[in-house]
């Protein structure tokens, strides 16, 4: 993924064999969100508010359209090749929903008593992020955070547009863990009984240079859920800055910890004074944590990919210094790229 502006990303595609790199779709798309489909047959992509898929033996994107006043889409999770779940909003709540690449859209889950974020289906079962709001929905007014657990709703496939109230009763929801007033996100699980998700501030002051975020563990023992806290980093303010110039267009999606080999793999920033970003490494089996980049003041070093057991990552390699940049022609006028790895 490259950032060109504020507002424009393209996507390219990377042979790190031969390092040769061209651009996936045209410039005129925003691919935010980007995930591949579960068959390696194309991958997803969110361009501005709308659903696009991408099949490799297409010469064009489809839209996947949606006849609904469904909006603020989140990140989309493919259950399948054909049919996927999101979270979105419809009538200033967020809700969730199961769609297929059709456009038929169901709706799966509501709760009349807040927002359901951040869904994961693993097997049977569905975990997400319930955010109660406070005196009504004043905006900002928010009263608690939990992780809820329940069974993956029963959706009957058709090809209706219409969606179908469902509702969530209290009986029928497990309550893993509750964070009062402590803002959390991005719920990721990798298995039934064991997953993350980030605790974040409520609000961010313009003047701090850097923001705080702490990353936790919920893990099911004995057949009761424990939360524990991992770590905690740092990023720098002006990449989320809407009056920053180096604001990034997916926020902190591109700088999410990530989970690899028993490992989890984070970015941090030690120093306020440089806002150089790091990559860290937290061994589950010892508790340490490994520093595994050593920047150069103002470098930036984002979150890794995992291929074939090397270890790739993105960024700014030095925002004063383009030229540092490995980038080339080879005898066949292709562009290659030498991305850094570990």
């Amino acid at each position: 993924m490259h950032q060109k502006s504020l507002s424009h990303l393209e996507l390219w595609l990377w042979d790190p064999q031969t390092k040769i790199a061209s651009k996936g779709l045209l410039s005129s798309y925003t691919p935010a969100g980007f995930k591949l489909l579960p068959d390696n047959s194309g991958f997803s992509f969110i361009d501005n508010g709308r659903i696009k898929l991408k099949k490799y033996d297409k010469r064009a994107p489809q839209s996947i359209d949606i006849y609904e006043p469904v909006y603020n889409i989140n990140l989309i999770e493919w259950i399948d090749a054909d049919s996927f779940y999101l979270s979105a909003k419809k009538n200033d709540l967020f809700h969730m929903f199961q769609m297929n690449s059709c456009g038929s859209i169901e709706l799966m889950l509501q709760d009349p008593l807040g927002d359901c974020m951040y869904p994961q289906k693993v097997g049977q079962y569905l975990f997400y992020v319930e955010r109660i709001k406070k005196g009504g929905y004043k905006r900002g007014c928010y009263l608690s955070y939990k992780v809820v657990q329940i069974d993956y709703p029963d959706i009957h496939k058709n090809i209706s547009h219409e969606i179908l109230p469902q509702t969530i009763s209290k009986d029928q929801k497990q309550e893993i863990i509750h964070f009062k007033g402590c803002p959390i996100a991005f719920l990721q699980m990798i298995s039934e009984n064991e997953g993350f998700f980030l605790e974040h501030p409520a609000e961010v002051d313009r003047h701090d240079r850097t923001i705080p975020f702490s990353y936790y563990q919920i893990k099911k023992v004995d057949l009761q859920w424990e939360c524990k806290e991992l770590f905690q980093f740092d990023i720098p303010s002006y990449l989320f800055l809407n009056t920053s110039d180096f604001r990034l267009y997916e926020s902190i999606l591109p700088m999410l910890p990530k989970y690899y080999n028993n490992q989890l793999y984070f970015i941090d920033c030690p120093s306020e004074q440089d806002l150089t970003l790091d990559i860290f490494c937290y061994d589950f089996q010892t508790d340490d944590v490994e520093q595994k980049t050593f920047g150069k003041s103002g470098q930036l070093s984002f979150s890794p990919i995992f291929v074939d057991n090397e270890i790739f990552f993105g960024g700014i390699v030095d925002p004063n210094d383009m030229s540092s940049q490995i980038m080339w022609m080879n005898e066949d006028g292709d562009v290659c790229i030498d991305l850094p790895k570990m």
